[in-house]
């Protein structure tokens, strides 16, 4: 595994060094620039595709995917000529714990999983995942991406870009950033006085078009400099994977004045929407309709998300519960979305840490439900986790420490503690850190 990862790292050096001098046609998939084009098209050629790539990936689900075969009481003629709400509505409702009991029987029966690319995610929820996809699906999911950022001039291979994310982290002992092609890897555990003059240094040197970061990490930032420290003017601030507070958007204004894009995604790529603020408001998101089939499940009083990828043919997921909240209405839009959680670890010099920078080795999920971090005291954390067969063996919990302290062990002493269970919180969700202190 640890040759694998080498060679993986050498590789994206090697991309990222010469991705800048490419011609596009030679990074990406025919799929890619088709997707571009008909993103350029009005509204209702946009919704008349998405329905007819929705009928497209149920009629291709239960030919080639045995979960759906198994589960669906439709033929392949019924889903290609009944009516179309008729034949998604006979699709049960999908849940993470269902994906992850039998993922292969979610894998097109056609494709053989050696051929193809595989990631696990423990997300928001410390429940983690695992998807199958290949260069195109990615590059079909970058298209939409570069489409919604490109209004902003953002280009992912020609663009000068400041990335702060889990991809970026580096040990304490480090320092703060390093070059990655038109990349400058700010590591989000080091964004602090600490490093506050080799920050400031780099991004002078290199001096971003673009901020590319978790919104807590990117507001750290905007908290440790002030406006007349930078050179460069921003002209995009983009952000993901978290809400955004006003007091973090109130930092990013004073310290960038430039519009700030978030969006909302998850591993299993069923949902994706966007929202822009150019000012101090919080706006609605709007949900894409050519990404995924995004609709709502009502629970009591509360509407979750759920959603249907409608380019995923390697392993579609259809009627998938996010485990998010939010109301999408008849246009896409949505107000808020409740359910995405950031929470801090601090280590023992007293950083701050943010959570979603934690990475879970794919392997973990394998013999792991439910993973969890918790602090009570700074510098230690205590990894939660619930078995996925039964209570673990001592090779198991050894894999699950030593992952750990590899990477957490100059910050943080680690303990583990195995669970029945790993209790909901208010709003639905796991999280996966729980902290009992003041960040």
């Amino acid at each position: 595994m640890l040759e694998r990862a080498a060679l993986y790292g050498w590789l994206a050096r090697r991309y990222y060094a010469w991705r800048p001098y490419l011609p596009a046609r030679l990074l990406y998939h025919p799929d890619f620039f088709r997707l571009r084009a008909l993103l350029a098209g009005d509204a209702a050629a946009i919704d008349a595709l998405a329905r007819r790539r929705l009928r497209r990936i149920l009629v291709h689900a239960l030919a080639h995917v045995p979960h759906y075969r198994r589960t669906v009481r439709l033929s392949i003629a019924e889903a290609a000529h009944e009516p179309l709400v008729e034949v998604l509505a006979a699709f049960p409702w999908l849940t993470k714990d269902e994906v992850m009991a039998r993922q292969r029987d979610f894998l097109d029966s056609r494709l053989d999983p050696r051929r193809l690319l595989y990631a696990t995610s423990g997300g928001s929820s410390g429940q983690g995942i695992g998807m199958w996809r290949n260069k195109r699906l990615a590059d079909i999911e970058k298209a939409f991406f570069a489409h919604e950022w490109g209004r902003f001039g953002f280009s992912f291979d020609k663009s000068r870009i400041l990335r702060i994310g889990a991809d970026a982290r580096r040990h304490v002992h480090e320092p703060p950033v390093r070059m990655a092609g038109n990349r400058l890897m700010l590591s989000p555990y080091h964004v602090g006085p600490a490093h506050r003059a080799a920050i400031l240094a780099a991004l002078n040197r290199f001096r971003p078009d673009y901020v590319h970061a978790y919104p807590s990490s990117a507001a750290a930032l905007a908290e440790l400099l002030q406006p007349g420290d930078l050179d460069v003017r921003v002209r995009a601030v983009l952000l993901a994977s978290e809400p955004v507070t006003p007091a973090q958007l109130a930092a990013l204004r004073r310290l960038f004045d430039c519009p700030v894009s978030l969006n909302y995604g998850l591993s299993e790529r069923t949902n994706l929407a966007f929202a822009t603020c150019t000012g101090m408001e919080n706006p609605a998101y709007r949900f894409q309709p050519l990404y995924g089939w995004s609709e709502n499940r009502w629970d009591g009083t509360r509407a979750e998300i759920v959603g249907t990828s409608l380019w995923n043919d390697v392993m579609p997921l259809i009627r998938y519960r996010t485990g998010d909240y939010g109301v999408i209405d008849a246009g896409g839009r949505c107000a808020a979305i409740d359910g995405r959680a950031q929470e801090f670890l601090i280590d023992r010099a007293g950083n701050r840490i943010p959570g979603l920078s934690i990475v879970i080795d794919e392997a973990t999920w394998d013999f792991v439900r439910l993973y969890q971090v918790r602090q009570r005291r700074p510098g230690e954390i205590v990894l939660a986790v619930v078995g996925r067969h039964g209570p673990l063996d001592a090779a198991q919990r050894a894999f699950l420490l030593d992952a750990q302290r590899r990477r957490w062990g100059d910050r943080f002493d680690i303990a583990l503690q195995e669970e029945s269970d790993i209790p909901l919180a208010p709003n639905g969700k796991r999280k996966l850190v729980v902290s009992a202190l003041r960040a």
